[in-house]
């Protein structure tokens, strides 16, 4: 039952991952919480085992958004270079703060990101008079072009979603997807599929730091290398990557409207509140 429940979480993941630009960490990681826990497992191994997996089943879901999102044009690689940076130096950090602090209170960490991140996006559907002006400009043509305050904006960046994803086990993507909106303005189409390569460099750099800095907990199921179990990251990965690209496609068809910010909002808000109670 627990490997059939991990292949449609995989799909309804994957699905979001190509439509807000997510990884889909934030219904793999409380989902597999549940589920651990219904096993058996003491809380805080649990939330190790599925902030490990669901980064494994990031990596599937986030690479197959991305090449979706890259073919549409959604994408904007000087503003990716930057985070690149950033994401190792902070995933190393989550991983070390991760073994001092252990996996339970990562739980509320989770949560209170996911109400600040709602907030944010309300705050971006119903803007005051004040904020209505003229955008800056976002998009340049190479990082070259960038004001170092920007590309300094973007490195840390991806110090705060490199640690957070190490950390909490999910890409970041809300984190950027948030940030590019009321920051710097992007629409939603180059949020989501600029969002889906960092979300990706995320997974990928944290699953590997985990596996040489994490602390393995005495109890895990069979097949889990660190905190991540191979297993279920498989059986969540390979069916996000189909449900992805639906996403991204749905996503094209919505366009730019307050459709993808309200149900964003919503999803934020539903996981914080599955997160603390």
């Amino acid at each position: 039952m627990l490997y059939i429940i991990t292949i449609i979480l995989g799909v309804f993941a994957g699905f979001l991952s190509g439509f807000f630009g997510i990884g889909g960490g934030i219904i793999f990681v409380p989902t597999l919480l549940f589920i651990l826990q219904g096993q058996g497992y003491e809380p805080g191994n649990a939330m190790l085992i599925a902030s490990g997996s669901s980064l494994g089943a990031i990596v599937f879901s986030t690479l197959s958004s991305f090449t979706r999102h890259r073919v549409m044009g959604n994408v904007r690689t000087e503003a990716i270079i930057p985070a690149i940076f950033g994401v190792v130096i902070g995933s190393a950090l989550g991983v070390i703060i991760t073994n001092i602090i252990g996996g339970d209170p990562l739980r509320y960490i989770l949560a209170g990101f996911n109400v600040w991140a709602a907030y944010r996006i309300c705050k971006h559907i119903f803007p005051r008079k004040q904020d209505s002006k003229k955008r800056p400009k976002t998009f340049y043509n190479s990082v070259s072009e960038m004001p170092w305050t920007v590309k300094l904006l973007f490195f840390l960046l991806g110090v705060m979603v490199g640690a957070q994803s190490s950390m909490l086990g999910i890409g970041g993507g809300a984190f950027v997807v948030a940030f590019l909106v009321v920051v710097f303005r992007y629409p939603s189409s180059s949020a989501a599929g600029t969002s889906t390569f960092i979300a990706f460099s995320d997974a990928v750099v944290s699953v590997i730091f985990r596996g040489i800095l994490g602390n393995t907990p005495p109890r895990v199921p069979t097949g889990t290398i660190g905190t991540t179990n191979i297993i279920l990251a498989i059986l969540m990965g390979i069916p996000a990557i189909f449900g992805a690209q639906l996403g991204a496609l749905f996503h094209k068809k919505v366009g730019e409207n307050k459709l993808f910010y309200i149900s964003f909002g919503i999803l934020l808000l539903i996981v914080a509140v599955k997160m603390i109670f």
